[in-house]
This record gives C-alpha cells, structure tokens and sequence, in this order.
C-alpha cells in the first residue's frame, strides 16, 4: 500500500498515511541488502562489477576499517505502488545485516580520520551522528586549476565543514555554550540556549558556527536535530542537508536510524536524477545530475557572495571514485541499467526508459516532492482524465464507499503514468525541487547573521564573492 497523498485523504487519515509511508521505505531499504555493493565498473554492458572493500561496525559508530556493502530495495517489482509490508498484527523492528548502508562509509586518508575525530573529541556534549564534508577533507589534488579555493589556516590547511545531529538542540548548545562561549554570536550568547531554541528551526532546522579554530583546525561546524535530519532525509522537506548528503561525505561517528534514512536518501537522489536524464548519458553526467539537485533554485548559485558556480563540476570530476563507492550498488540493483566502458575511466549508461519504470521511479520520490508534484497536476485535472480522477478525491465532501486497495493503486499508477507521460514532466519535476531548496535556502542565509555574527558573515560573504568571481573567470578561460 502506497503511502496516500492529499488526494487520498478520504480515504485514510493523513497521520496513518504518513507512517505507512516511512515503513514502506524502511523496509524498502533493508529488505534487499544482502547483495554486496558494486565500487566499480565493468567493460561489459552487463552491470557493475564488484572492488570489494571490507569495513566493519562497532556499535553504533563506524569505523575506518572495511566491511561488504549493502543495497536497498530492488525495482524489479512491476506494481508501481508496492505493498505495504505492515502486517495487521505486529510489525516488527527492522533488523539490519552486518554489512548495511557501508556503501556510505567514503575511503579518506588515515591522516585526514585522525584530525576529523580530534576535532570531535572537542565537544563534551554528546553528538549521535556527525560527518564532514568539502575539499578540507577529500584531497583534491588532481583537481588542477579549475578547483576552487577555500578558506586555509596560516599553514594552508583547508576549512574543514561539520555537521552534527544530536538529540536535543537547545540543551546541546547551552551545554557546549557553557564549554565553548566565544563559538558564538554576542546576541547568541545573551538569548542563551532558549534563543537559539527558538531561531534554529527557521529554515533549514540547522545552526552553523563558522570559522572556529579547533585542534589548530578552521572549522566550521552545523547542528542538527536527529530528527529533523531523518526527516529530511527522507521526505525532502528542505533538501539542506539531505542535497548535501547526495555528494560524498566522510562519516566520523555513525547512528543506525541515520544510516537507514540516508540509504533511502541516496536511492531518491538516484530515481530522482534518472527521470531528468534521458535513455543514454555519461556517468559524469549522472553524478553531475545528482551532485546538482540540492542546488536547484538555491540563489548562492547565481549571486555574487554565492557559490562558485562551477562548484558542481569540480566536486564531480575530483570526487569521481567516491560517487562511485556511494551509488554503484544502487544502480546495479536498480536492474534497469547497462554500463559500457568508452574510454579509459570512461563510461556510457543505458536506462529502461519505458513507462512503467520511469512510473515506479516517480511513484517512489519522497513525499513532499510527490506531494507537490501530485498538487500541481491535480490542479489541472483538464490536462489528462488520471489527473481529474485523482483531484476529485481532494473535492468531494463525502464518498460513497472506502475504496479497495486495489482501487486505491490503480488511481495511483494511472496518475503517475499519466505524470512521466507529459512533455513538461521534467520542467515540474526540476520546478518542485526548486520550490523545495529556494525557501530555506533563503531563510538559512538570512539566519546566518544572527548566528554567526556581522564580523564571520563578512568574512563568510567575503570568501564567498571572491569564490563566485573565481569560478566565473574559470569558465571564460575555458
């Protein structure tokens, strides 16, 4: 049973919908994770071929050391609204094999492990899930001159990105307020933990500290609720930190419902970008879509004091082997690719791009893009008869009768047979992504001053114009 949108609304209660919905996805992304995940490619057209790297988990943190990969659910189920697998009696808790969601666990230099875990041994308050991300982390050394410099230290070392979930923000920060009083803002600090309680769930639920100088580290450093962060990762609500997620980051300690909500975050980012590209692309062209999803309609990307804007292509081109590591596996399991080796370290994909596939593809996006996607056809019910079907269970006061089950997929796989159909499909899709990344993207920005403070926004903004401009001469030397 298919979780129901708002234009199933009579038929089950929204709250009950909702939760359908995130089991169908938990077990989704655990009930096919015995197949160990691919981290390469093979000559032939077949599939992904295995590397295997082993790494190993220890309670609730990964660590560096290897262990087999794990891969969510298959897509060779033909029903385009899957089954629920609630049973009417008892659902059990998901149990999760040895080798689950290691496909997320990224190679970094055991250099680079030792500093990321010393930056964190620097909190006393505990953090449940945290990762670091950017070029002060994966070497970039290949990346040449259409890198983009960042923030260093005095002896060049890199700015190092963080982003911490922990379980209670408010007590959280009062406690590292409490440790670590000059991380924040004067105006943080006269609101104390119960302002920031207040102001962090504004736009993006995250609360940054820039430029902060930890074990001789520049740092700067998120927080997160867990779950916030899980429902992020799961319905797309901002698509902050679940866009940030789609690019590889390096896990310094670990959380097991984290890990599920991020696997199912990475098979989304995947369907999500198979449905903008068409039956043959590149493999640089796949990761550039994903890579590019969380960037779609933010304004930093198009403003000077953004973002550089080729920031997208330099994190795929230095980043290739770990979009790799994260997304080999998926796609292989997906049943629906071919890959062919072109070239050396160079790879053409084939896609089934039928109806169905592209059907189940859309039927399965997370719940707030489907729900605006559903919104924005049901309110044109004249474009195709699905689309009035649907948009009248939205108008109706009453009905005559609770619809089956089956009756309730079939509306379903008719309206998103109908959506993969039109010729505008991609130009909503890309337009409700947008709708999703501009708001908070704004809102965060806006924020950022009260929590930085106007002299590390300066700086902030500082490095950002003079990273935009880079990035705008990198491109008309090219």
């Amino acid at each position: 049973m298919q979780r129901l949108g708002r234009g199933q609304a009579l038929v089950a209660p929204k709250r009950w919908a909702q939760k359908l919905h995130h089991v169908h996805q938990a077990h989704e992304a655990v009930s096919c994770l015995t197949i160990p995940l691919s981290l390469g490619f093979h000559q032939s057209r077949s599939a992904l071929t295995r590397t295997r790297s082993q790494r190993r988990t220890s309670g609730r943190t990964f660590t560096s050391s290897a262990l087999r990969t794990g891969i969510p659910v298959s897509e060779s189920n033909p029903r385009l609204v899957p089954q629920s697998p609630v049973s009417r009696r008892k659902f059990p808790p998901p149990s999760f094999p040895p080798s689950f969601g290691s496909n997320q666990i990224l190679p970094v230099p055991q250099d680079t492990d030792r500093r990321l875990h010393n930056i964190l041994a620097c909190f006393d308050t505990p953090v449940r899930f945290a990762f670091a991300y950017g070029s002060g982390v994966f070497s970039q050394k290949e990346a040449g001159p259409e890198h983009s410099k960042r923030p260093a230290t005095k002896d060049g070392k890199k700015m190092v990105d963080f982003i911490m979930a922990v379980t209670h923000p408010q007590h959280w920060h009062s406690l590292n307020m409490a440790q670590h009083p000059k991380h924040y803002s004067m105006f943080s600090r006269l609101l104390g933990g119960l302002g920031i309680g207040l102001i962090q769930p504004v736009g993006a639920k995250i609360w940054y500290n820039p430029y902060i100088t930890l074990e001789d580290e520049l740092v700067k450093y998120g927080v997160i609720s867990v779950d916030d962060l899980c429902t992020d990762l799961l319905d797309w609500e901002t698509l902050y930190v679940s866009g940030r997620m789609h690019k590889p980051v390096a896990l310094v300690t670990s959380d097991a419902r984290v890990r599920l909500a991020q696997q199912v975050n990475l098979a989304s980012a995947l369907r999500t970008a198979l449905l903008l590209l068409p039956a043959q692309f590149s493999e640089v062209e796949l990761y550039t879509r994903i890579a590019s999803l969380s960037y779609t309609g933010d304004f930093r990307m198009s403003v000077p004091g953004g973002e550089n804007s080729n920031k997208v292509r330099n994190i795929v081109l230095n980043q290739r082997q770990e979009f790799r590591h994260l997304y080999a596996g998926l796609m292989r399991n997906l049943g629906t690719l071919s890959v062919e080796e072109v070239g050396q370290n160079r790879y053409s994909i084939h896609q089934d791009d039928s109806i169905a596939t592209r059907a189940s593809y859309a039927a399965r996006l997370p719940r707030c893009l489907r729900q605006k996607i559903q919104d924005y056809y049901t309110a044109r019910p004249d474009l195709d008869p699905a689309f009035l079907k649907l948009s009248l269970s939205k108008t109706l006061d009453t009905v005559p009768r609770e619809p089956s089950r089956i009756e309730r997929e079939e509306t379903l796989n008719q309206f998103w047979r109908a959506v993969v159909q039109r010729k505008d499909f991609d130009q909503v899709l890309l337009q409700m992504i947008a709708k999703t990344v501009k708001g908070p993207a704004w809102s965060q920005s806006i924020k950022g001053i009260y929590t930085a403070g106007f002299t590390r926004t300066f700086r902030y903004v500082a490095a950002k114009i003079g990273k935009y401009f880079e990035g705008k001469k990198e491109a008309e030397g090219r």
